[in-house]
């Protein structure tokens, strides 16, 4: 695997994850796999889906490869953007010649970052190209800006230090508090899938998910990355656990599971999302919760210091453009 020319915006547009991505699901059978570039670079490569818009009209949607759509749902890829392909067309104009001589419906942009770059092609591509643009879903992703520590435990509530980080000493009164970094992610992946399966009723991932975050952990360090598996354990016993990416200044969570209700009203998630955000500042990285929220409410709201709205859009052309108009979508 070769590195990329340039740096990604993105991590979710590294090279280790569209590469990964592309190595378990592109051959799915939901989906026809594109290579528009003709060279094996998987950040120019797009992929077909047949699905039914509302469960009954058959449409078929074209799709960036590295994230999912439809019935077909790989993890979530987020703060995606056009440059690999913008990249082997020569521009956009260029792009859209290379995506008319394909069949297809709808062009599916996922979790774009909102703005004026992502308004001035959505414009252009709507005037210049005659497809029609439906926003279907916004979104915010949270942060927290490479603050001091100290000043940023200032900015925030009482109650809300006090969930995160003031409550140690009374985790400590159950036994010794460690921090465990973990390098086998077959293990971690077991014991996340274990925490979701008490809380939600099912795993976090797939077998095939599992393999692909293993190979990305793999290669995201050849781009810079630093994959961190964390545990926290008291008096031995696993009682949290965090999946988290450093990459170009910023740590992201990918995910988090724990052992709700393990003492009382102590909730670990937060506390061990306290240590990693403590780690993070300390270290001067931001740090990203990324979209979606809590089982119970927005706790990413309350805990960041910024947000960046993520954005879907499906540009429509023929029959299906006319179908959304009418609709008045």
């Amino acid at each position: 695997m070769s590195l990329p020319t340039g740096v990604p915006c993105s991590l979710f547009r590294t090279l280790a994850w569209v590469q990964s991505w592309v190595d378990i699901w592109g051959a799915n059978p939901r989906i026809t796999l594109l290579d528009l570039g003709g060279r094996s670079n998987p950040l120019e490569m797009m992929y077909l889906i047949d699905h039914k818009l509302k469960g009954v009209i058959p449409v078929k949607s074209l799709v960036i490869a590295g994230y999912g759509f439809a019935d077909f749902d790989p993890p979530r890829a987020e703060y995606n953007d056009l440059d690999g392909l913008l990249q082997m067309a020569g521009g956009l104009d260029p792009l859209m010649k290379e995506l008319s001589s394909l069949s297809w419906n709808q062009w599916v942009l996922t979790d774009f970052c909102a703005g004026d770059d992502l308004d001035c092609k959505l414009k252009h591509i709507v005037n210049a190209h005659g497809l029609h643009a439906v926003k279907a879903k916004s979104e915010n992703a949270y942060q927290i800006a490479p603050l001091s520590f100290d000043h940023y435990k200032r900015q925030l509530s009482a109650s809300t230090r006090a969930k995160y980080f003031n409550r140690r000493a009374r985790l400590a009164e159950h036994g010794s508090v460690e921090l465990i970094e973990i390098t086998s992610p077959q293990d971690f992946f077991k014991t996340l899938n274990q925490f979701h399966l008490k809380r939600w009723g099912r795993p976090c991932y797939s077998l095939q998910s599992m393999e692909f975050f293993t190979l990305f952990i793999e290669r995201i360090r050849l781009e810079g990355g630093n994959p961190i598996m964390q545990y926290i354990q008291v008096a031995g016993e696993i009682v949290s656990v965090l999946f988290d990416i450093i990459w170009q200044g910023m740590r992201y969570n990918l995910q988090s599971g724990y052992f709700e209700g393990r003492y009382g009203n102590l909730a670990l998630g937060s506390l061990h999302f306290g240590f990693a955000i403590e780690q993070a500042l300390t270290s001067s990285y931001g740090y990203d919760f990324l979209a979606g929220s809590g089982m119970h409410a927005n706790y990413k709201e309350s805990i960041s210091t910024e947000f960046k709205t993520l954005e879907t859009y499906y540009l429509a052309q023929g029959w299906l453009k006319k179908l959304y108009q009418i609709y008045g979508k």
